[in-house]
């Protein structure tokens, strides 16, 4: 992820930062963002809900895709770019699921544009996605940034199932991001474990995606990065009537690298 350009897909990617934070804590392990929605973003890690819990046999956030493998899967370590070849499309394929792990450091490049970056170990890189499957096409290509990184990938057929965001007494819409958008309450797992909801409003003021639509320039936001090196920000967590506290998703500012004078 990077802040280089200050429009929508800055937005985005800040979100994805938020994202990527939330799974780490998840005992499942259902890492996503909208990953698993075929947005063509990576965040190892993210929001709760969507085919990473639905295809595991979890429970399913209102508004995730089910998802529903329809083929044996391919499944390898590979080393530097490759293609790889899944067969014909089975009947009621609508899309393809690709699983990555990183087996040493570098970045990854996925079709839509998707990417993610390992750090030198290798071992905490992970995550799932899907596109959408075109007419004819049996393959998918991952890049790497150097010919000598490794990774295992998962890939298969699947079909995928929208499901509808619910809506509380307040006519909040609640549950998890998809193709549609983003609903008034976010499913995350707050710092206790709990699973709840935080607006996404107050989400976007914490992550600074809301910051973001007013930058005009990459000094905007470095100032704002500075601002909060080594910062925490807390977002309440609620249950799905969006008034009962249950705990506080932290946002952590970047690492404040810097040396006392």
């Amino acid at each position: 992820m990077n802040l280089e350009r200050m429009d929508d897909n800055f937005a985005q990617k800040l979100r994805s930062v938020l994202v990527e934070q939330v799974n780490a804590s998840s005992p499942a392990r259902v890492r996503r963002r909208r990953w698993w929605v075929g947005v063509g973003v990576f965040a190892g890690v993210g929001l709760v809900g969507g085919v990473g819990a639905a295809s595991a046999g979890f429970f399913t956030v209102p508004g995730a895709d089910i998802v529903t493998e329809v083929a044996a899967p391919a499944e390898g370590v590979h080393t530097g770019t490759q293609t790889v070849d899944l067969g014909p499309a089975p009947e009621g394929a609508t899309h393809i699921s690709m699983e990555l792990a990183c087996l040493s450091a570098g970045t990854l490049y996925a079709e839509g544009g998707a990417s993610m970056s390992c750090s030198p170990n290798g071992i905490d890189g992970w995550g799932g996605f899907t596109i959408a499957l075109q007419p004819g096409k049996h393959s998918t290509e991952i890049r790497t940034s150097t010919p000598e990184m490794r990774y295992r990938l998962r890939a298969t057929y699947v079909n995928q199932t929208p499901t509808e965001w619910a809506v509380n007494e307040n006519g909040d819409t609640y549950g998890a991001p998809n193709d549609r958008g983003e609903p008034d309450l976010l499913s995350v797992i707050a710092t206790n474990g709990k699973v709840g909801y935080s607006y996404a409003q107050e989400l976007d003021e914490a992550s600074g995606r809301t910051a973001s639509e007013e930058f005009t320039s990459p000094e905007d936001a470095r100032v704002w990065q500075e601002a909060r090196l080594g910062k925490s920000f807390a977002v309440p967590v609620y249950e799905a009537d969006g008034e009962t506290v249950i705990g506080e998703f932290v946002i952590e500012g970047p690492p404040d690298m810097r040396e006392d004078p």
